[in-house]
């Protein structure tokens, strides 16, 4: 095949050698080489570069952009072709950047350059550079200099030196598709000369010689640190957790910000216009809150860094680091660093806190991470090959709707590698249904793109498959920030400005949807039943204990526990903290302060099993388990309990063992992936697979090449169907489990007549609101102390929330019939300068200064309910602090101690008090107005010796959740303002559990109560 490509080749060169002085006038474009010339060279080394035999665009080798997109900045552009090889369509193998002849490629660094990047940033190792004219082979293993670019040239040809068939021979052997499936492009760039100790030493070359990874690790550490410095020089009252969580941020937004300008999503400028402006901190801020608008998602979402109170970065100091990240300044490109990098670079990022000694910000390892040994990233190839396994194998010939109904997380979730190998196979998988069905993708939704005759997903499908399927847990909060911004990445990956905007102006929505409720922080294996012995909880105990409940965290899957649908994740996978009992007896003991944690847990143990034990609990019947795990447990005595797990309460599918193969870099020790079905195979006949990793053949090079290449994917490991000998081998079926009954009733009846009105016996007495002035402004009058006592704290509607009350320093001036009497006669001698200004408002709300008109004063003086009259949900909140409110409320005190406020909150402030005013009350727009006659009957349960404890069990729930959110309003990082909204919403769902059983409501009845 090389003579024959060599003679289409000689024919090529002499049709330009014929015209050359027309090839090489400058008019002669960049677009007419490549397809004059570049076009056929690549086709005549064997690649379909025109797509006449790969016509499906999601599997295509050649990867050609087109030529009216490259317009614009030189700077910006993506790479004229990416060759990759079947069946890795995403794995570029090398570049070609294109340029026209008449640019003399030698004589211009800024083309090696930008053909470095390309290569570099997608770890190519090398790439090419040519006008046909010249072909340029350009080393890409090490971060560009722009200084020495021209010393990465591997290898220069002219392009009459391929008339030689010895030197095209050079070029064929190595670039031709025959040569890429035979492996010699990649021999060729590890034997590529590693660089001389000299040049090693020289500065000139300092941190030249870094994969991208490692490279970009290295700058973000030293970004961080002179971020962590700017913010401790303008704000030295921060402490470290304070810091760290403000330089995360604003790295997150710096990271985002060139990710779409380099996607070319938003202009080029961004990053630029900061680094360039006179006060670069404000022009930061004002960036953000614009591309929060347009973007949502946790990035730009309003911080304690956004507030007018903090005085921000050091202004010299954020100038240069903006002016870093700026694309002019840098040879990273987001366009071509895949995501799992990114991901890979934020694993390591993140096992470190900043700590300030002696006014001088450092880096140090996290506690937990020194006790692991370090932070280890999954390698793709692992993460992959398990998705494929679980995920894949759940979603198989399913339609899109079947699939948005199914939920798969990792509970151990990092930075995001799992969560992305889920949303880019769910993206993949959908892509290929919806142009198989053409008819089904216009129906749903799908964008059709003219120039490549392909169906493509619209932001609004990839927001929905998304938010439908994709969940993560970690105990991290900036792990479970980053772990959005990868997924938010991806999400873009494909986009352009066009698109994006195109999202806003169809749709008035983000861009980005709200992941809040599918990437939540919290501690998996403890829930908050830890802290219900106590009112209290101290921050560090619950920065400590970071307690998390999947019930109340993701209600839509777990919430039905008490109803009638099978709860539970469809797949579970990750790749779970691996640590010794012997290496962190405090993290174990933690966990064993909770039930779960003293069922199954083992002395001699790793911590991991922990995770398979929360793997089976929250997954459903016939859902699917992944993970990369250490070998040991299948010999050690310490995972007994984790292993008689696995053999009656599972089916293993799948073993992989890699046995002296090394999955993880500088770890020692043996790994295998284990997945497993929760429930057993009703057919006891059926056989997992142990896979046997043994060396690859010295043709596979990796893993990761043994999985992805063409021959049978375990054609060198051994199969083992016999599981006779093996641990498992006494697996018994699951027994027939419960089923819920199905049908709904209607729980209307049971609130309404089995139990008293609030009204009946005169338990509680209600009143109405007062109508009232408030003013802020009070103090202007120069009241002395007598008349300051007459002044009442005020709340608004806007004040009073559920739970809380977030007071806004406004006041009222309460005169009651002795009040009056005493200005009459003197004694308040301000008052009576204003008096005439007040009477004229006493009937007006607007007012900036006023008169409260006589009411009594017991229902504000003494504790007591208030709320809203108009609600779209029930905002009670129990005052025992004096607070005064307007007509606009309701006020309920309480008249004997029958019936505790802090109980009859709870019950109005629960789901069945949502459900019963919403049933009760007037609607009056999107909400209901509630007035006394409709409180008057609101149904309380009857207080019996049976039922006691639980009424005391709601009163002790309802002063935590005060307390909780009294602690969550004054939270001033978003670490801490997680931890306590994590608790209250535990507590809420605890309390919704108590009301239920007050009532005594069926499953079927809380179904239709939490679905109104």
């Amino acid at each position: 095949m090389v003579a024959e490509a060599h003679i289409n080749i000689t024919a090529l060169i002499n049709t330009f050698k014929d015209n050359e002085n027309h090839y090489l006038t400058a008019t002669y474009s960049e677009a007419e080489v490549r397809k004059d010339f570049i076009d056929k060279f690549f086709t005549i080394l064997g690649w379909d570069v025109d797509h006449h035999l790969q016509t499906n665009p999601f599997q295509q080798e050649v990867k050609v952009e087109k030529a009216q997109r490259q317009q614009g900045s030189q700077s910006q552009k993506r790479a004229d072709y990416a060759f990759a090889l079947a069946p890795d369509y995403k794995k570029t193998q090398f570049f070609v950047e294109a340029k026209k002849p008449s640019r003399l490629l030698r004589q211009n660094k800024e083309d090696y350059f930008q053909t470095a990047k390309y290569g570099w940033n997608s770890q190519t190792g090398i790439s090419i550079l040519t006008d046909f004219q010249e072909f340029i082979i350009i080393d890409c293993r090490f971060k560009p200099d722009f200084d020495t670019i021209l010393k990465n040239e591997i290898k220069y040809y002219h392009y009459t030196d391929f008339l030689d068939p010895e030197i095209f021979q050079e070029v064929y052997w190595l670039f031709s598709r025959e040569a890429l499936l035979a492996g010699n492009l990649t021999t060729f760039i590890e034997n590529l000369p590693k660089p001389k100790g000299k040049d090693r030493q020289l500065k000139l070359f300092a941190g030249k010689y870094l994969s991208i990874d490692e490279s970009f690790l290295a700058y973000i550490d030293d970004i961080r640190l002179l971020m962590a410095q700017a913010f401790y020089t303008n704000n030295p009252q921060l402490d470290n957790y304070e810091l760290t969580e403000a330089t995360q941020r604003t790295i997150d937004r710096l990271v985002f910000m060139r990710f779409l300008e380099d996607k070319q999503i938003e202009p080029e400028d961004v990053l630029q216009s900061i680094s360039t402006a006179t006060h670069s901190w404000q022009k930061f801020i004002e960036t953000s809150k614009r591309l929060d608008a347009k973007y949502n998602g946790v990035v730009f979402k309003n911080h304690f860094i956004d507030q007018k109170d903090f005085l921000g970065a050091d202004e010299v100091l954020f100038k240069n680091i903006a002016t870093e990240f700026d694309h002019t300044n840098s040879p990273y490109d987001f366009n071509y660093i895949p995501i799992h990098i990114l991901g890979n670079i934020y694993e390591r990022f993140l096992g470190k806190i900043i700590t300030v000694e002696n006014n001088k910000a450092s880096i140090e390892l996290k506690p937990e991470v020194r006790k692991a040994g370090g932070v280890f990233y999954t390698p793709k190839y692992i993460v992959d090959y398990i998705v494929a396994n679980t995920i894949g194998k759940l979603i198989e010939n399913k339609t899109p709707k079947e699939i948005a109904q199914l939920t798969f997380a990792d509970i151990a979730c990092g930075s995001g590698s799992f969560l992305i190998g889920i949303f880019d196979y769910l993206l993949e998988y959908h892509k290929k249904y919806y142009n198989e069905n053409p008819e089904i993708a216009k129906k749903e939704g799908c964008i059709f793109d003219v120039e490549n005759n392909i169906y493509v997903l619209s932001i609004k499908q990839k927001q929905n498959i998304l938010t439908n399927n994709v969940y993560g847990v970690d105990i991290d909060l900036q792990a479970t920030e980053v772990s959005q911004v990868s997924l938010f990445l991806k999400l873009l990956e494909d986009e352009t400005m066009t698109t994006a905007n195109d999202m806003q102006v169809l749709f008035a929505e983000k861009i980005l949807p709200d992941l809040s409720h599918n990437i939540k922080c919290g501690n998996s294996l403890i829930g908050t039943e830890i802290l219900f012995d106590k009112l209290e909880f101290g921050k560090e105990e619950l920065r400590k204990l970071n307690p998390f409940d999947f019930e109340t965290a993701f209600p839509k899957i777990f919430s039905s526990l008490r109803g009638t649908k099978q709860p539970g994740f469809d797949a579970v996978v990750g790749n779970p903290p691996y640590v010794k009992e012997l290496g962190s007896k405090e993290l174990f003991r933690t966990v064993q302060e909770v039930e779960f944690g003293k069922k199954y847990y083992q002395g001699k143990m790793d911590f991991w099993y922990f995770f398979v034990h929360k793997g089976i609990n929250i997954l459903k019947n016939n859902g699917l388990f992944g993970i990369i795990t250490n070998s040991y447990w299948m010999m050690s005595a310490g995972a007994s309990i984790m292993i008689n797990r696995l053999k009656n309460e599972t089916s293993i599918i799948e073993i992989v063992y890699f046995d002296n193969y090394k999955v993880f870099e500088d770890v020692n020790g043996k790994h295998n992936i284990l997945i497993f079905k929760k429930g057993k195979n009703e057919n006891e006949n059926l056989k997992y697979k142990f896979i046997d990793i043994k060396k690859p053949t010295e043709n596979i090079k990796s893993f990761n090449e043994l999985i992805y290449s063409n021959k049978d994917i375990f054609s060198n490991s051994k199969i083992i169907l016999d599981n006779s000998d093996n641990i498992f081998k006494n697996c018994k079926t699951l027994n027939d489990y419960y089923e819920v009954s199905q049908g709904v009733v209607e729980a209307t009846d049971k609130l309404t007549k089995k139990h008293i009105s609030i009204s009946e016996k005169d338990n509680i007495k209600i009143g109405d609101g007062v109508f009232v002035l408030n003013s802020n402004e009070i103090d202007k009058l120069n009241f002395n102390e007598e008349e300051i006592k007459l002044l009442k704290p005020y709340v608004n509607t806007l004040s009073v929330k559920r739970y809380a009350l977030d007071f806004g320093n406004e006041y009222l001036l309460y005169l009651g019939k002795k009040e009056r009497e005493d200005i009459s006669k003197g004694k308040y001698p301000n008052i009576k300068n204003h008096l005439d200004n007040f009477k004229e408002f006493i009937t007006s709300s607007n007012a900036p200064y006023g008169i409260h008109r006589t009411r009594d004063q017991k229902y504000f003086e003494e504790p007591k309910l208030i709320c809203k009259g108009m609600f779209l949900k029930p905002e009670f909140y129990y005052d025992d602090e004096k607070y005064y409110c307007g007509f606009s409320f309701s006020v309920i005190i309480q008249k004997n101690k029958k019936h505790s406020l802090k109980f009859l909150l709870g019950l109005m402030n629960s789901n069945v008090g949502s459900y019963w005013f919403n049933l009760n009350g007037k609607k009056r727009g999107i909400g209901v107005d509630i007035g006394v006659k409709v409180f008057r009957n609101f149904p309380i349960p009857k207080i019996t010796p049976k039922n006691q404890p639980l009424h005391d069990s709601l009163v002790k729930l309802v002063e935590q959740m005060l307390h909780a959110k009294q602690q969550e309003q004054t939270a001033s990082t978003a670490h801490e303002k997680n931890l306590y909204k994590n608790l209250t919403e535990s507590l809420d769902f605890k309390i919704n559990n108590v009301v239920y059983q007050l009532y005594n409501l069926t499953p079927e009845e809380i179904d239709v109560v939490e679905s109104n």
